[in-house]
């Protein structure tokens, strides 16, 4: 019965394995780790010079990768400024003892800090569209460049990590 099974089930992953196009065109992986996906390649962000090859392409990834810095910067200051304000804002009435006398203190509040932070984070968002952008360029480039650009056609993949077996449907 097992026997059976197993043939059947490679009996028909077989068709679906053969047939499958891969091409060597630059597509965007889903994690860090697999940032950039070339044929069966599979390159980090920090790897993008090994990536492209086109000039006009690396300038776009160039600036991309300028434009991210930026937004983070902007956004991880914005977010240090918006939750010390609220921590400020959340502490404000203190309850202060002088010689066992208790004292109700207020100290300002953190609302200043919170603009200040979302103020940050609306400058960094400008920039995190247009390194979204200059990626996009860069891979729609560098394909034409290789002459590799993608068609709508229709291929299966088989992906087997770890102890996880999947079968990937592009249309």
């Amino acid at each position: 019965m097992m026997k059976k099974l197993i043939s059947m089930l490679l009996c028909s992953i077989f068709p679906l394995i053969s047939f499958a196009q891969q091409s060597d065109s630059l597509t965007l992986g889903k994690s860090n780790r697999e940032f950039f996906i070339k044929g069966d390649q599979k390159y980090k962000f920090s790897e993008y010079k090994k990536v492209f090859t086109n000039q006009e392409a690396l300038g776009y990834m160039k600036k991309a990768n300028t434009n991210s810095t930026v937004s983070q910067i902007f956004g991880a200051v914005g977010g240090g400024f918006i939750g010390f304000g609220l921590v400020k804002e959340i502490t404000k009435n203190k309850t202060v003892y002088y010689n066992g006398v208790a004292v109700k203190e207020k100290q300002a509040g953190g609302w200043g800090l919170i603009g200040i932070g979302l103020g940050a984070i609306g400058i960094g968002i400008p920039f995190a569209i247009s390194a979204d952008k200059n990626l996009k360029k860069a891979i729609r480039t560098q394909n034409k460049a290789a002459g590799t650009e993608e068609t709508k056609a229709a291929s299966y993949r088989l992906d087997i990590s770890g102890n996880s077996i999947g079968l990937t449907y592009t249309f």
